[in-house]
């Protein structure tokens, strides 16, 4: 038996038409602009990312160079003055850190340690022409503040742009030699 003769209703419908496939292009124009601020963004991470290292290879480096450095040795004190100018230097024009010392150069350095231990680092650098010297207990207090200095990550500030009225790190009469 036929079922379109025992169903009238059925010999009415027509065939299933199926609908055409849906294309992934084009894409609705927020999800290009979407996918182009996802790229952009990526783009822009990476190369803040290479500049912040770029920044800071001159001052890892000087932090592998103190490794290297012996706080038993007489010329501690001038060694580690040594490197923080290089690393200056490293970092800013040469005219303006190379003939820095001084009241200037402790305050500039002290910028980057807590104010008690930019004075006591000014206190330990300005021995490093005394003959005496520093003490083994002295030149550990110096790789200490040394090693804080060295590794603290904000970006240096230049000489320019330090402000004028910074506690001076200590006697303003007493006399400095420059390195």
């Amino acid at each position: 038996m036929n079922t379109a003769q025992t169903n009238p209703a059925l010999m009415q419908l027509e065939d299933i038409v199926l609908p055409e496939k849906i294309s992934q292009f084009p894409i609705a124009p927020g999800f290009w602009i979407l996918a182009l601020f996802i790229i952009a963004s990526i783009i822009f991470a990476v190369v803040k990312i290479k500049q912040h290292r770029r920044y800071h290879l001159p001052r890892k480096a000087a932090l592998a160079d103190f490794e290297q450095l012996e706080p038993a040795n007489s010329q501690y004190a001038s060694d580690i003055n040594t490197l923080l100018k290089r690393t200056a230097m490293s970092y800013f024009p040469r005219e303006d850190f190379a003939k820095l010392d001084g009241e200037r150069w402790y305050q500039w350095l002290g910028l980057r340690l807590s104010e008690q231990d930019a004075i006591n680092m000014g206190q330990l650098l300005k021995k490093r022409y005394q003959k005496d010297g520093l003490t083994l207990t002295e030149s550990t207090q110096l790789h200490t503040y040394t090693e804080q200095w060295l590794n603290k990550r904000s970006r240096f500030i230049a000489l320019s742009d330090m402000p004028e009225n910074i506690t001076p790190t200590s006697h303003q009469s007493e006399a400095s030699c420059s390195q």
